[in-house]
């Protein structure tokens, strides 16, 4: 994910015009426009870059942990962490590269641009969740 991520930014970046002109790809839905985020999703806290690589770090490790340990083997669970490793990674290798990570697309009726990175984070949190939900109705013992 986090090569994928990379060279999609890649693209961008050699392909896009920067700041706040948008280029429409479907009408009315989605666009391409390059920016640079330096706080959290949704552009939480502008300027803490090196606080956000921080975290991101510890997440990582936390997930290295759980996976290396086998805290966590269900599928579901291991392909989510996997999503949001490989989407820290990416925001992280911008973070650290550029000082502020990369993002270009816009779709309507959500709030802030994002990027590929930021796509699987959030379908990763999606996916650990519905894991837990699946491991703690099958550890649940059946009703009488």
């Amino acid at each position: 994910m986090a090569l994928v991520d990379q060279g999609s930014k890649a693209w961008a970046v050699a392909s896009l015009p920067p700041g706040a002109r948008a280029v429409a790809v479907i009408p009315g839905w989605l666009w391409f426009r390059l920016v640079s985020n330096s706080g959290a999703t949704f552009s939480l806290l502008p300027g803490h870059n090196l606080l956000f690589a921080g975290a991101t770090s510890l997440i990582l490790i936390a997930i290295l942990v759980l996976l290396g340990r086998r805290y966590v083997t269900d599928a579901i669970s291991v392909v989510a962490l996997g999503a949001i490793a490989g989407g820290g990674l990416g925001n992280l290798i911008d973070r650290l590269r550029l000082g502020g990570v990369i993002d270009f697309i816009q779709v309507r009726a959500w709030p802030t641009d994002f990027n590929l990175a930021d796509l699987a984070i959030r379908l990763g949190v999606l996916g650990f969740l519905l894991g837990l939900i699946v491991q703690g109705r099958r550890r649940r013992p059946a009703r009488p």
